[in-house]
């Protein structure tokens, strides 16, 4: 699912912390979580690839997470106008969607369904 502009919009007021610190916060947790389960990176679905820049960005620790593997069509097309607008994406995509799949399909900002395969090489598994 690809959230309207408008949804995201929605949720800004909603965030507690920082908004300038939100990616950088986040990219830690992930981090965090990604260390013990490799295939959990499969949550973050269109926006796996922008949640990976987030991560060599801010963590950059030479984890699998911080690899050179990319996708630069699937982040373009999950891009929201600012990192902190497609991490709050992000993070709530993961949260709502709980599914650890390779295959997925999704709907672009203009509703048209698109299907797509995530795999991350770094990641190995």
């Amino acid at each position: 699912m690809y959230y309207r502009n408008e949804f995201i919009d929605g949720l800004k007021d909603k965030v507690a912390i920082d908004k300038d610190m939100y990616a950088n916060i986040q990219a830690h947790n992930v981090s965090k979580m990604l260390a013990s389960k490799k295939h959990w990176y499969k949550l973050f679905g269109v926006y796996w690839w922008a949640v990976k820049d987030a991560l060599r960005k801010y963590v950059n620790n030479g984890a699998w997470y911080c690899g050179v593997q990319d996708d630069p069509l699937m982040k373009e097309r999950a891009w929201h106008g600012g990192e902190f607008e497609t991490m709050l994406a992000a993070m709530y995509y993961s949260n709502d969607r709980r599914v650890l799949s390779s295959g997925c399909s999704w709907y672009d900002k203009e509703g048209n369904e698109h299907s797509y395969t995530l795999f991350d090489p770094d990641a190995e598994c």
